[in-house]
């Protein structure tokens, strides 16, 4: 049979998860996360269910077939519509990953993967090697071994960034967000039916018995009515960047749950697929616990606890401060009155907060300091103070700091100068003129605002690029909010603080390339580069690519332009999709 590969594309994605759009890309109709369909199943539009599936085991080894419900093969005419056969093979259980079955399963546009093929099936590692849809076989049964299920998702979707892939008999209406968290894009009814026929409801709470008195039904056309607004939320929190706190929600659905969610944010810490820089309406949920063990919010703790320096004129004299409900903080009357007390420039300012710690006053209008919603009691919990405090402790000693003023209201083990009167608000005059006198009594020469930025600027540079080389020569011109950096008359650059970003014009990519500011990807191709950066286009690429991420376009060793990422690294090599949009040509 004549294989046809699948039209997909990236809609939208947030970390693992994606939305596909199926077929022509220009006029999608059908769509990830969804759902594959057997022939017991009821009828459900294609919308929801991209697929049917067969099971065949009159003899052995036992095939799967699963075919598109649409003509998603180019050139999408009548005839063009894609099926996918393979033998499933001997699955072992996972408890006997020592053993080989002994029987492979098929490698090919449909592939069967099961613990046991991980562990010893080399073909998986052929760069040549790239499926269309992939079954993890025995997803039911790692989910009962600790930790197997999430190393095996991960593995298998960052191996296989282009691939659909579905765990039978795993997925419901009150586990596909989460799922599809981890890299999931296809689920079954198979849980649905089983709920079905013993009267309860699969809903996207949990299974439950129906309740009498209101009419309610267990028929699959209440199962089918969960799935469609769990599917809707699951892609609605995609596109929306909020898949986290519906996935933080969706794990209080079971134990197991609550487990892999903290076995995958373990796993992913210090590797995950962040982003860089996200739209201005963007907000990061922290509105419980789990929430600080987001690889996003550690990621944030450990570069300011072990990596984080300010600029050198603020490595005298530290002042520690309340956060706000307002973000930036900046833009909160109480900051207004801090700003007032704070007239020495020079004096470094640290926003003290929960779930990051710390926020340097420079980085406030970063992601995700500048996008964080957490519920505001005034009370910290035990867990909160140990963080706070070690990561005060860590960057004074990092620093050096010679004064520590401490207007936070929090307690600290190291010597500081508390400017905040017992039971009198942080921003209450009476705290302020406190604060104010503290400030005062530390010595300092004047600063311009411009050449305060010059310093604020080149520290910001540092932490999104891990230099200010490019600033070189540089000076703060314009006007607020929109600072530009200008080498004599001519704009090289502008601060964009909506996005937490440098804007770069094109004359200083040359010098972004000789200063190792930006990180490059290579593309191949003879013709002239026009559009943007595809999978087919890229040759090599850094792994740790993040979303948002300003990159430069070589070839032949010859600069290109710029683009800025649209996916994250994992997704550069045989993915699918735009990975990033052009901004300049040279």
């Amino acid at each position: 049979m004549e294989h046809k590969p699948l039209a997909r594309t990236v809609l939208a994605r947030w970390r693992h998860a994606r939305i596909f759009g199926l077929g022509d890309r220009a006029a999608p109709v059908a769509f990830t996360p969804g759902l594959c369909l057997t022939s017991h199943d009821p009828e459900i539009g294609v919308e929801m269910a991209p697929f049917t599936i067969e099971h065949n085991s009159e003899k052995l080894p036992a095939t799967l077939s699963i075919s598109a419900r649409g003509a998603w093969s180019y050139p999408f005419g009548e005839t063009d519509v894609p099926t996918y056969t393979a033998d499933e093979g001997h699955t072992l259980p996972p408890s006997l990953q020592e053993a080989d079955s002994g029987l492979g399963q098929s490698t090919g546009p449909l592939l069967p993967v099961s613990w046991q093929r991980l562990v010893h099936d080399a073909t998986l590692l052929d760069a040549n090697l790239s499926p269309e849809i992939i079954v993890i076989q025995d997803a039911v049964q790692l989910a009962g071994h600790p930790g197997r299920l999430v190393q095996t998702i991960h593995l298998i979707r960052e191996r296989f960034p282009a691939a659909l892939l579905w765990a039978p008999g795993l997925g419901g209406p009150d586990n596909c967000a989460i799922l599809s968290w981890f890299g999931l894009d296809l689920f079954d009814l198979r849980r649905s039916q089983q709920a079905a026929a013993h009267g309860i409801l699969l809903s996207r709470d949990g299974p439950r018995h129906i309740d009498s008195t209101s009419g309610e039904s267990s028929e699959m056309a209440a199962q089918l009515s969960e799935w469609r607004a769990s599917l809707a939320a699951t892609r609605s929190a995609i596109q929306t960047g909020t898949i986290r706190e519906l996935v933080e929600k969706q794990s209080l659905n079971s134990p197991r749950l609550v487990e892999h969610l903290r076995r995958h944010d373990a796993q992913l810490s210090g590797s995950a697929p962040l982003s860089m820089h996200v739209d201005k309406g963007q907000r990061l949920r922290c509105h419980s616990s789990v929430s600080r063990a987001d690889p996003l919010v550690q990621d944030w703790i450990h570069r300011i606890e072990n990596e984080y320096m300010p600029d050198e004129i603020q490595r005298q004299t530290l002042v520690l401060l309340p956060c706000s409900a307002r973000k930036p903080y900046s833009a909160s009357q109480s900051h207004r009155f801090f700003r007032s007390a704070i007239r020495n420039r020079r004096i470094h300012q640290v926003i003290v907060t929960s779930p990051l710690g710390l926020v340097p006053r420079e980085l406030e209008e970063q992601w995700p300091a500048a996008h964080y919603d957490i519920p505001v009691t005034g009370d910290w919990d035990d867990d909160e103070l140990a963080t706070i405090r070690r990561m005060v402790t860590a960057l004074v000693e990092r620093v050096g700091y010679k004064t520590v003023i401490n207007h936070s209201g929090i307690d600290f083990e190291i010597e500081t100068i508390d400017t905040r009167p017992e039971g009198v608000g942080a921003s209450s005059k009476a705290a302020c003129d406190v604060l104010r006198e503290a400030i005062e009594s530390i010595e300092g020469e004047p600063m311009r605002e411009k050449t305060f930025l010059r310093h604020a600027f080149a520290s910001l540079s540092r932490w999104q690029y891990g230099t200010d080389a490019w600033m070189e020569g540089l000076r703060v011109g314009g006007k607020p909010p929109r600072w530009m950096l200008l080498k004599d008359k001519q704009q090289m650059a502008q601060w964009h603080p909506d996005s937490g970003r440098f804007s770069f014009t094109k004359s200083i990519l040359p010098i972004l390339r000789e200063t190792g500011t930006l990180r490059e990807i290579e593309i191949g191709g003879d013709e002239p580069w026009k559009g943007d950066i595809f999978p087919h286009m890229v040759i090599s690429a850094p792994e740790d690519l993040k979303i948002g991420e300003e990159i430069l376009i070589i070839r032949d060793g010859k600069l290109l332009g710029s683009a800025r990422c649209k996916a994250a690294g994992w997704e550069w090599k045989c993915g699918a999709g735009r990975l990033a949009r052009s901004q300049h040509r040279l």
